[in-house]
């Protein structure tokens, strides 16, 4: 992967969390997710260290499997969340 700088780093860690947060507020493990979404697991995982930025694809498969939202996803806002995940998520990131 090309150099990043540490602004852009601390955002992919920070959306890698995300994405852990919200798999385990699903319940799920990884390898049931990607077989969910079919996404690769070693691409899964790439997402969730923040070692690679997850694609609009795979975003759009998790809303649409889930309930999702891309705001959610890249940004953060927990506003159009369904109430389930929206009640976890803080306690799995504490």
């Amino acid at each position: 992967m090309a150099r990043l700088n540490p602004a852009m780093r601390e955002t992919l860690k920070n959306l890698g969390s995300r994405l852990a947060v919200t798999r385990e507020a699903l319940g799920l493990s990884a390898a049931e997710l990607c077989k969910r979404i079919d996404c690769k697991p070693n691409r899964w995982s790439q997402y969730e260290s923040g070692d690679r930025r997850i694609t609009l694809e795979i975003a759009d498969r998790l809303c649409d499997e889930f309930g999702l939202s891309l705001d959610w996803i890249y940004r953060g806002n927990r506003a159009f969340l369904p109430d389930a995940i929206r009640v976890k998520i803080p306690r799995i990131a504490a």
